[in-house]
């Protein structure tokens, strides 16, 4: 086995010293080292507890919460966002609901390990989870889209906390070897959560109204809040002397970064939600935002690698070619599994005829295969090392499973399409958490919340780009291809097909006040458009694979090793 095999397919080993002490307690198998919250080593049996922090449990508690939210807020829009849109009749924009989110919460996933290192992993959870409440709050009582997506991004602040502080707070106080279980219930958790959010949103927009997909939260997070409030405690190297926002402490946060990111990203979703629809995609505002938005994410690069700040990615330590080509793997990933959740109930709605509940609902059993692998990996990582095997194993069937999504169609019985939409699901819950953790282990546990971070961030923002891809495409093809089937096949003027174009990709409720043969030309044409959209994410998804191999080829050990 190769070095770098053996440093990602590893888990933490114990120090000699505390092998040979472990050898004199009769009574255990084995032992771990731990840092009680003290600061003193202190050796624990590895198969008697799971943690020496008090109130253990009542931390879990708050953690796994956070982590479902973080699933469930996620994708809640998925099924939901059309309906939204059609309500404040700007379906055109409403893949913002999602993307306005996701920037924020990309943005400051990577801060929250920075924060929570100099102010402590305290503040941290209860900033986040009463700041995610907050914009719950601001999403059910918005009039209108500009609000609503202000508030989505609101919750993104408090969003990108959420499973960020979860994993690091965790690797904290649970014993090296305990780990990789723990972070399968955490994937359980997320899964469970995705898959409510995106099962049961359309049944919640469909009956009780839209609004309550997020009054629904509220009531948890601030259960989040009291319970971390009470019982979660900083991490035990933090030094409590320190924990005024001096300036001193502030120069350590990455500010100018995250700001930098934001910007970047807003102005290349800006360019891709505008073009096409709004502006030509020749019009030189379009491609002035273009410019500006590429200039400043290498600008952001600038800034990681000459800050003297924690950096939100550290460009100097993480240079390896091994290091870009699994950040780029995963950032594919991201797309992809974004891409492929916010396509299929657009593809039930329009093309099976679903209703909005149906749509989400269709989802609720094949994505129960998620959080399924995610058990199987935590388990085969705890009993096997096979990390390796477990990322190619997850990416293929991930891929695999997005080709065969593009055999949905009308008439399919249930069963068929459940089965045909679990490997997609399986793969994914294979492939989050062994990325991972190779990650990690390849750079060792020291620099695990840097690591956690730097993977998260590379998920968000193909996710970002995921979600907003599927928008391009399916609004992009559409107005081109139903331009020119009405003018080839009817006897439509000009301006009224422009009219019909501007209905239907405002509101997808105008497509059912259309004449029967035009209505036909409008749902075979967006049928084209979101079967385009599927097969570039199904690519990307299988790029992630070559990724897999070429890490192995070409990528170098990484220095820190």
């Amino acid at each position: 086995m190769s070095d770098l095999t053996k440093d990602t397919e590893t888990t933490v080993l114990i120090e000699e010293h505390d092998i040979e002490s472990c050898s004199r307690i009769s009574e255990y198998d084995s032992c771990e080292s731990i840092l009680d919250p003290h600061g003193e080593v202190e050796l624990i049996p590895d198969t008697k507890v799971f943690s020496t922090v008090p109130n253990f449990y009542w931390i879990e508690v708050t953690l796994l919460i956070n982590v479902f939210l973080s699933g469930f807020d996620g994708t809640v829009t998925a099924s939901t966002y059309t309906v939204i849109g059609n309500e404040f009749n700007a379906a055109n924009l409403a893949s913002w609901i999602t993307t306005s989110y996701l920037i924020t919460s990309t943005s400051f996933q990577p801060l929250y390990g920075s924060f929570s290192d100099v102010i402590g992993r305290r503040k941290c959870c209860f900033f986040a989870s009463g700041t995610f409440a907050l914009g719950c709050l601001g999403c059910s009582l918005a009039n209108n889209i500009t609000i609503l997506n202000l508030s989505r991004a609101l919750t993104g602040v408090g969003g990108g906390g959420l499973i960020t502080l979860s994993t690091i707070v965790n690797s904290d106080i649970i014993i090296p070897k305990k780990r990789g279980l723990f972070q399968a219930v955490q994937n359980l958790l997320w899964g469970f959560g995705a898959v409510r959010g995106a099962s049961f949103g359309g049944l919640i927009a469909s009956t009780i109204g839209w609004r309550w997909c997020f009054i629904l939260q509220i009531p948890p997070s601030i259960l989040a809040v009291y319970v971390g409030y009470k019982y979660i405690r900083n991490q035990p190297e933090f030094d409590t002397s320190n924990h005024k926002l001096s300036s001193l402490v502030l120069q350590k946060i990455d500010f100018a970064g995250s700001f930098v990111l934001v910007l970047s990203l807003t102005c290349q979703l800006f360019v891709l939600t505008l073009g096409g629809n709004e502006l030509e995609w020749s019009d030189y505002r379009l491609i002035l935002l273009g410019i500006v938005g590429v200039s400043l994410m290498v600008y952001f690069v600038y800034i990681e690698i000459h800050t003297k700040a924690n950096p939100i990615i550290p460009v100097k330590r993480f240079k390896s070619s091994f290091t870009v080509l699994l950040m780029g793997q995963n950032f594919l990933l991201g797309l992809s599994s974004y891409a492929y959740l916010f396509a299929l109930p657009l593809l039930f709605q329009l093309v099976l005829g679903d209703s909005t509940a149906k749509a989400g609902l269709r989802l609720a059993i094949p994505s129960l295969a998620t959080p399924i692998g995610g058990i199987i990996t935590g388990v085969m990582m705890n009993k096997y090392e096979v990390l390796k095997v477990l990322v190619y194993s997850g990416t293929f069937i991930m891929a695999t499973g997005n080709f065969l999504s593009m055999l949905v169609g009308p008439g399919m019985s249930g069963w068929l399409l459940s089965l045909l939409l679990m490997p997609s699901n399986l793969g994914q819950g294979m492939a989050y958490p062994s990325s991972l953790f190779t990650f990690i282990f390849a750079y060792g546990t020291e620099h695990q919340a840097t690591s956690t971070s730097t993977i998260y961030l590379s998920r968000s923002v193909g996710g970002v780009f995921g979600v907003t891809s599927v928008s391009v495409i399916v609004q992009a093809y559409l107005k081109y291809k139903l331009t020119d089937d009405l003018s080839d096949l009817t006897d439509l003027k000009k301006h009224q097909i422009h009219k019909i174009v501007k209905a239907i990709t405002r509101s997808t409720d105008a497509i059912y006040e259309l004449s029967p043969e035009i209505q036909k030309f409008v749902l075979q044409d967006y049928e084209s458009a979101i079967r385009l959209a599927q097969l570039f994410f199904s690519v990307c998804c299988g790029l992630a694979f070559v990724l897999c191999i070429l890490r192995d080829v070409l990528g170098s050990k990484p220095n820190i090793c």
